[in-house]
């Protein structure tokens, strides 16, 4: 297929054209640099108009919109219940009006015990595959536990719902996500997901970067003929090389786990540029016949096939970016492997006869890029862009196992502090087993630099439990020198487990300073000076948190404490309240508001709080010692 040329001229001067290539320098666009700012799909449509409609209409052009009626691609009907079997709740989507909404319940007999209406304020997806849902607390977005499965027409949990990677309401949607299922956001700087402004859909300039520059010459009259010449003050990926085509690819068809340079940042990539200056992106491999993989890995199985690896090909070779992918026609992608596999003397295409292929249609990619599932979305199935011979049906179904983290962006790299980061992203994000932090492990052991790996055995230790071991170390490293925040909040969980208060409210304090907008770090630095009977201090904390975001459970129930220990008791028990409201099964709130009937001595309140707190956790040491003790 032929580059594409994409410049629309808007205007037609010779002697600026001339001027204009001759000032350029070959290989350096002139939107790399951090001044030129991004302008918005808008701003290109104004001359590229029949492309941006065009590109409007692929699944990048509708990868994020509003939650409307006309975006949703789901069914909706009174009898829709997704059950949540692990946490004990039922989902029921609805409109009301032209608002979407879930309505979480639970049942006991016959009987609604408790519910309440999440509004979705966006929707992800184009709706080829799925519709998943954003959730929006001021500016706080997270997912919503369904999502609506296109191909098989049926709603159910999102995926990772029904493990132990994600529960109800606690996975945030952050910058890493947004950058890959939309544009360039406005966030809030100091915060894990936390937005000001939301683009809807990914944006011409995701692939070929920021516009200022290039409209501006535009504008100015300056013209390169394109068909001649590069235009260096946009990227157009099609005039890239094949290496710099794939890195634009791979920013987001690559999706594994991302482990960012130093010093860089998920909108540090740009078009034109290696994607290994930024990150080292890591997929998972398998043995045997290699058919299990990430959705959102097409560039890397792409990669692994002999015909990437034997040619020029690339993912534009058979894809035109602008145009959705259901709108292209079969012949299409038929046309790019004949371009390639034709015998000039013989003109066989194909191994199969002449019917058998007339029964496919001559469909090329239904033998050699079977439609597959993933391991990490269900119900779904995409072509496995691994383009090969088909697997005998002997072979089919045998089990493969998991081999390790490949670095897909830098396969030369073989740093052995990144791919200790890597299984341990890999352990958060999509697969906890042990056996994926021992490989954290055992690579952290070929690091000889204590100071180049002390933040990194902090995480692992942390999500082994190991504090004492973080508690070791902690003292060998200094506050100034730790880089990531994530490490100074988790030794500062280190020193709250073992009761050394002030510590741990130092470390939160220097997590807080860095991250203001990461909620779970002000929560705990409250609670720390709660210990320390800094109880007005701890108090503010709370209710910053709380301003900020109404739904979050630890900070409403730990303001509450705050204000009982204040006397303020209507207030704290309105807290509790709504705490519980939030979730039934929220213990902490629960013992919390026994507590308070306890002060109020009102003791039928008591007793019933507590056989609630024994029903849902029989083992739970405090409730059992109040009633070991007869205090209800």
């Amino acid at each position: 297929m032929a580059a594409l040329s994409l410049m629309i001229y808007c205007h037609s001067d010779t002697e600026s054209e001339k001027k204009t290539e001759a000032t350029l320098v070959e290989g350096e666009y002139l939107n790399w640099n951090d001044s030129v700012r991004y302008v918005g799909s808008e701003a290109c449509a104004t001359c590229h108009q029949e492309i941006y409609k065009s590109f409007k209409q692929t699944g990048m052009g509708e990868s994020f919109h509003f939650a409307t009626r006309q975006k949703s691609a789901a069914t909706y009907t009174e009898h829709t219940v997704i059950e949540d079997t692990i946490n004990n709740f039922m989902y029921h989507p609805f409109w009301k009006n032209d608002s979407l909404y879930v309505r979480e319940f639970r049942l006991e007999g016959k009987d609604t015990i408790h519910q309440r209406a999440l509004h979705i304020k966006y929707i992800v997806g184009s709706g080829q595959h799925t519709n998943s849902h954003i959730i929006d607390d001021n500016g706080y977005l997270k997912q919503a536990p369904i999502t609506f499965y296109t191909q098989k027409g049926i709603w159910d949990l999102a995926p990772g719902f029904d493990s132990n990677l994600a529960n109800r309401l606690n996975r945030i949607i952050g910058k890493e996500c947004m950058t890959c299922h939309n544009s360039y956001p406005e966030f809030v700087e100091g915060s894990e997901n936390k937005f000001t402004s939301v683009p809807l859909g990914i944006g011409c300039e995701r692939c070929h970067g920021p516009g200022e520059e290039h409209i501006k010459r535009k504008v100015s009259g300056e013209i390169i003929d394109t068909a001649k010449y590069i235009d260096y003050s946009i990227v157009n990926p099609g005039k890239l090389s094949k290496e710099l085509q794939m890195s634009v690819c791979q920013r987001c068809h690559a999706q594994g786990v991302a482990i960012l340079k130093e010093g860089k940042d998920f909108t540090d990539f740009k078009p034109g540029k290696h994607i290994k200056e930024v990150m080292d992106v890591f997929l998972p491999k398998y043995d045997g016949y290699q058919t299990l993989f990430i959705m959102a890995s097409h560039a890397d199985r792409t990669a692994m096939s002999q015909c990437y690896q034997k040619s020029e090909m690339t993912c534009i070779s058979c894809h035109n970016p602008h145009v959705s992918v259901k709108q292209t026609p079969r012949e299409k992608f038929n046309a790019a492997c004949v371009n390639c596999h034709k015998d000039v003397a013989t003109q066989v295409l194909c191994s199969l006869g002449e019917n058998e292929r007339a029964k496919e249609q001559n469909d090329c990619s239904k033998c050699h890029m079977p439609e597959s599932g993933s391991i990490d979305i269900p119900y779904v199935t995409i072509h496995d862009h691994y383009i090969r011979k088909p697997i005998p049906e002997s072979e089919k179904g045998k089990i493969e196992n998991f081999i390790g983290l490949q670095n897909i962006t830098n396969p030369e790299s073989k740093d052995p502090l990144i791919r200790a980061r890597a299984y341990i992203r890999y352990y958060e994000a999509f697969q906890s087993e042990s056996r994926m932090l021992d490989s954290t492990a055992f690579y952290l052991k070929q690091v000889n630099s204590f100071d180049s790996k002390a933040e990194d055995l902090v995480h692992l230790h942390f999500l082994r439990n190991d504090y004492r071991k973080i508690r070791k170390i902690a003292p060998k490293m200094s506050i100034e020198q730790i880089k990531e925040p994530w490490t100074l909040y988790r030794i500062g969980e280190a020193y709250l487990e073992d009761g050394d208060h002030r510590t741990a409210e130092n470390y939160f304090t220097q997590a807080v300073e860095r991250k203001p907008f990461n909620l779970d770090f002000q929560n705990k630095l409250g609670s720390a000076k709660m210990q320390l009977k800094k109880v007005e201090e701890a108090a503010k904390i709370f209710e910053f948190i709380v301003k900020e975001d109404d739904q979050h459970l630890a900070a409403l129930n730990n303001w509450g404490f705050a204000l009982f220990n204040l006397s303020q008791f209507d207030k704290a028990g309105a807290l509790y309240e709504k705490a519980i409201a939030i979730n039934p099964d929220y213990i902490p709130a629960l013992l919390n508001q026994l507590g308070l009937a306890y002060y109020r001595q009102d003791l039928k309140e008591g007793r019933r709080l507590l056989e609630k707190v024994l029903k849902i956790d029989p083992t739970n040491e405090k409730a059992l010692l109040i009633k070991k003790r007869g205090l209800l």
